[in-house]
C-alpha cells in the first residue's frame, strides 16, 4: 500500500464519493471498478482503499451517472 494520504475502508470510499455501500459492492462484482487487496486489520479483512483508488472510483461514477439522459419535458 502506498504511502498517499489515510486509507478509506470501502464503507468510507463509497461515502467519500456519494453513493451506496451496495452500489460500490456491486460495481466491484461487475468488475467496473478494480477493489484493492483484502488486509486483515484487527482480525477482520478489510479492503483499504487509497486517494488514487478514489479518483478511479469518482471517474467510474461519472461514466455511470454523467450520461446524457433523456431530456425533461418542456414546461406547459
Amino acid at each position: 500500500m502506498s504511502d498517499m494520504g489515510k486509507p478509506y475502508t470501502t464503507r468510507q470510499a463509497a461515502k467519500g464519493v456519494r453513493i451506496a455501500l451496495v452500489t460500490l459492492q456491486r460495481w466491484i462484482a461487475d468488475r467496473k471498478v478494480r477493489a484493492p487487496r483484502l488486509v486483515v486489520r484487527h482480525g477482520r479483512a478489510v479492503r483499504l482503499w487509497t486517494e488514487k483508488d478514489m479518483n478511479q472510483l469518482r471517474r467510474v461514477k461519472k461514466q455511470v451517472y454523467g450520461k446524457v439522459g433523456r431530456p425533461r419535458k418542456p414546461k406547459a
